[in-house]
């Protein structure tokens, strides 16, 4: 059985138990979010002892250098000397420059950095509420042609974050965010490649930067964005979708609407996976970015895994539920 030795204290962990776990059974407040490996709030530091290679999947050469690993992926095999981390010295300010609710539970929040910050377009970053809470919001701006950082945020009911960013932030207050992370964001190298956007909900966020950045790189193949909504009023970026595919003939765009009020295009109501295997019609010919609802996402990688899309052309990032 190993252990781990935090705050001068010999914690005995179970098989199978996590290293977050352990200290959260024990009384410690550890900063967490997703429990998954996603979000990375659960940050911890190795004083002793070597973590498992998988605790550290996500991270930068330079923080798994420094010995820093998630503590929610960590499941011990031989016995570990772990500290806290500093986490505010990970974290960097900025403001608040537009605050516009676009729909009744859909929030667009731009943030203006204090200093550079790099990410891909389409990653995702954590804003902290408080010392302990932070939540995951992916990116739809691109670095290179927006001079802010843009997250589409739905209010979930008694979401701790998503209400308080609703109802409590304004413009021109600060919010602290964390590093970028995530694969899920465009390569170049490829140009005439076919690209499959597709997503629900604000899964549609990321998807919109990782279109905008292929084509301002030139991307030539064919780009198709899919968004998944149960009804039409959900489609929140819906008219400057239209826009773009009208500005890139390579560029195409359409809606799967589970409950629409009118039918016209480029709306249908076939469900996402249906409507995603009609478009990749030659699955193994397409490079795919999923983003949103887990199960959603997860039944789309398998149908087009099962298609003939290959594993390594297939790009994830879903939205994991929250524990509180």
């Amino acid at each position: 059985m190993a252990h781990i030795t935090y705050d001068d204290k010999r914690i005995e962990l179970d098989k199978g138990q996590t290293v977050l776990s352990a200290l959260l059974d024990n009384g410690y407040e550890i900063p967490n979010s997703c429990r998954a490996g996603a979000c990375q709030s659960c940050m911890m530091q190795v004083v002793e002892g070597e973590v498992p290679e998988n605790a550290q999947k996500g991270l930068k050469d330079t923080l798994k250098a420094q010995g820093y690993f998630l503590a929610c992926s960590c499941e011990p095999i031989t016995a570990l000397h772990i500290a806290a981390v500093n986490s505010a010295d990970l974290r960097l300010k900025t403001t608040v420059i537009e605050h516009e609710v676009i729909r009744t539970d859909i929030l667009r929040l731009r943030l203006k950095p204090e200093e550079e910050f790099n990410y891909h377009a389409g990653q995702y970053i954590n804003i902290w509420k408080d010392k302990n809470i932070a939540r995951s919001y992916s990116l739809a701006s691109v670095k290179e042609l927006d001079d802010f950082l843009e997250l589409h945020i739905r209010r979930i009911e008694d979401g701790v974050v998503s209400n308080w960013l609703h109802n409590d932030i304004k413009t021109g207050d600060n919010l602290e965010i964390q590093d970028a992370t995530g694969d899920c964001f465009y390569i170049p190298g490829s140009p005439e490649q076919k690209l499959l956007l597709a997503g629900t909900g604000t899964g549609l966020a990321p998807l919109i930067g990782i279109a905008r950045d292929a084509l301002r790189q030139g991307h030539t193949g064919e780009i198709q964005l899919i968004h998944g909504v149960k009804q039409a009023g959900d489609l929140y970026m819906h008219h400057q979708l239209i826009d773009m595919a009208q500005q890139y003939p390579n560029f195409h765009y359409l809606a799967s609407v589970l409950e629409p009020d009118n039918i016209s295009a480029p709306i249908c109501t076939d469900p996402i996976d249906k409507l995603t295997l009609d478009v990749a019609t030659d699955a193994s010919e397409w490079k795919a970015y999923l983003c949103g609802d887990v199960e959603i996402i997860n039944t789309l990688k398998k149908k087009l895994f099962l298609a003939g899309t290959s594993m390594n052309n297939i790009y994830t990032d879903p939205f994991v539920k929250t524990t509180d």
